[in-house]
């Protein structure tokens, strides 16, 4: 490995290059600043490419910010950010029509967006793409960025943000295929790192989304919100191949889709003989997982999905899907799919304010690393719509800083401290391989701190973190095999230890159910104590928790 020293400078460094890191891009640098973004995988990367390719936005004419705004408050269980959230539903037509003018290539009929309905929301308000499950959503973005002539660094992990008197300075990384190790200078960074979902073993999203943005933002003194809120939704469990896919759109819910547990029983009926299965994501998780547990799911450990109600003028939406499966053996048209509970996004993440901007001077945050907006649980097709209205806010205000600042000069101390830190962990020839540590940290929130919750398990699961953070991290190698891609997994689960104890503390914290959040020894929703926010910072090296009042309006 070539640990050799580059540096780089930016007026406006973007970390990520999913929905809110292109959209954020494309907004500063529309401001005259230069801009560069870091993908830690390929451009574009993270979940959105593999997104339901639908977003939601008040463009029918029966529709408005205003119900919009009810419809996200009620969802998310009344904990929502309320400034955040009147910001979002006011901006996010005029970002779906920036999307639109990008290229975009939305579903129209006779030149007019296709607006359709889903659970959650009292108006039709989502708008597909033409391509569901594929990349077409975010073609426009990509189009607009090479327009540009954006800056791209690809295969870049950041590993650290620099700081000097409380001010982001800039950031380290190394590169993922070489092991050069990166500097970057830059007046302002915008975080968009997505979410956290291979902490756990049984995902929706893609290998490079481990967490890293909350690790970077707490070890950097950020404060962090919600993180208790985690969304489970339906990931395949069988056949293997697809396994940590959805099924369209959930499950297909209202629009002939039906869930059977193993005793061929459409248990949804039991728990709302009304709704069934068209109830938000965090019921379809929660009841699927009793079933489950109780004993009455399938040899694989999950619930069935028939699809066999959807009408056929529909299934050309889902090709690849159909195709897939056909691989696997299984028509879905007439067999059903098996699926659990998976984690699909984090609710919680950085704390920011109306301008994306996080409690460190020059450091913001958008998508799904931010937090605050969704409350303890989020509608479909919101986090794309997220996407765009605070990635486009942060590469705004991220600019507008820049310009008022000059180049600040590296931390020189950080610098060398980071890069000891990455040697050390490279050089080591014995120790603890990283396999075995995200291995047993993915068991440890699967079985303590999954969809459904206690104190016992949840304290467990404090332990059981602590134990490997005292013990095993001090020791951790890059296992057998010495490679800069190990290298880049072992730092991974040093962010895993921190996140996963994140979760957990809130978790335990919040001694209610709201939400995706059930407690099952506090399985009632207390607004009298718990209409607040659960704040995260990190203080010497110790994590502290408090107790904030709803931000409203």
């Amino acid at each position: 490995m070539e640990f050799t020293h580059r540096e780089f400078a930016a007026d406006v460094l973007v970390i990520g290059a999913g929905g809110a890191g292109t959209r954020a891009a494309i907004e500063a640098h529309e401001r005259g600043v230069s801009v560069m973004i870091v993908a830690k995988g390929g451009f574009p990367s993270g979940c959105t490419p593999n997104a339901g390719g639908i977003m939601q936005a008040p463009i029918d004419p029966g529709d408005s910010a205003d119900i919009y705004f009810e419809d996200v408050i009620e969802g998310g269980a009344r904990v929502n950010d309320q400034r955040l959230v009147r910001i979002f539903t006011s901006e996010a037509r005029d970002r779906a029509l920036d999307l639109d003018r990008f290229g975009t290539p939305f579903m129209k009929q006779e030149g007019k967006f296709l607006v359709v309905g889903g659970a959650g929301t009292s108006r039709n308000r989502l708008l597909p793409v033409t391509e569901l499950y594929g990349s077409a959503w975010i073609s426009g973005l990509v189009n607009e960025v090479k327009r540009r002539g954006i800056k791209i660094l690809e295969g870049i992990m950041i590993t650290r943000l620099l700081t000097d008197k409380g001010k982001i300075v800039g950031a380290t990384g190394i590169n993922v295929s070489t092991g050069e190790f990166l500097v970057f200078n830059a007046k302002t960074i915008v975080l968009a790192t997505g979410g956290a979902g291979q902490l756990y073993g049984l995902t929706t999203n893609p290998p490079d989304v481990t967490g890293d943005g909350y690790a970077l933002a707490y070890r950097a003194g950020a404060e962090l919100t919600d993180m208790e809120f985690i969304q489970f939704r339906a990931c395949i469990v069988h056949p293997p191949g697809l396994r940590g896919q959805p099924p369209p759109a959930d499950g297909m819910p209202g629009r002939g889709g039906r869930f059977y547990n193993a005793l061929g029983e459409r248990y949804m009926k039991k728990y709302d003989p009304v709704h069934a299965e068209e109830v938000t994501r965090d019921l379809i998780a929660i009841r699927a997982q009793i079933e489950i547990r109780e004993g009455r799911g399938t040899v694989h450990g999950g619930v069935y999905n028939d699809l066999s109600g959807l009408p056929e003028e529909m299934w050309p939406l889902f090709s690849k899907f159909r195709e897939a499966c056909k691989a696997e053996g299984i028509d879905p048209s007439w067999q059903p799919v098996e699926w659990a509970p998976g984690v699909h996004h984090f609710m919680g993440g950085v704390r920011i304010n109306e301008k994306c901007e996080t409690n460190i001077s020059g450091l913001f945050a958008a998508g799904e690393v931010e937090g605050g907006i969704h409350g303890a649980n989020r509608i479909g097709g919101n986090a794309l719509t997220e996407t765009q209205v605070f990635g486009a806010r942060a590469g705004r205000f991220a600019a507008e800083k820049a310009l008022s600042v000059s180049m600040p000069e590296a931390n020189k101390t950080q610098i060398e401290e980071e890069r000891n830190r990455i040697l050390e962990i490279y050089l080591r020839d014995t120790g603890v391989d990283a396999l075995e540590i995200r291995t047993e940290v993915q068991g440890i929130m699967e079985k303590y701190i999954g969809v459904i919750r206690n104190a016992e398990e949840l304290q467990k699961a404090i332990n059981e973190l602590l134990r490997i953070r005292e013990e095993k991290l001090p020791q951790l190698c890059t296992g057998k095999v010495k490679s800069v891609e190990n290298l880049g997994k072992a730092l991974e689960v040093i962010n895993f230890v921190d996140v996963g104890e994140m979760v957990a503390r809130a978790a335990l914290m919040r001694t209610e159910s709201r939400g995706a959040h059930y407690r099952e020894d506090y399985p009632q929703q207390d607004d009298e104590m718990w209409l607040k926010n659960i704040i995260i910072h990190l203080e010497t090296v110790e994590m502290k928790l408090k107790i904030l009042p709803l931000q409203t309006i």
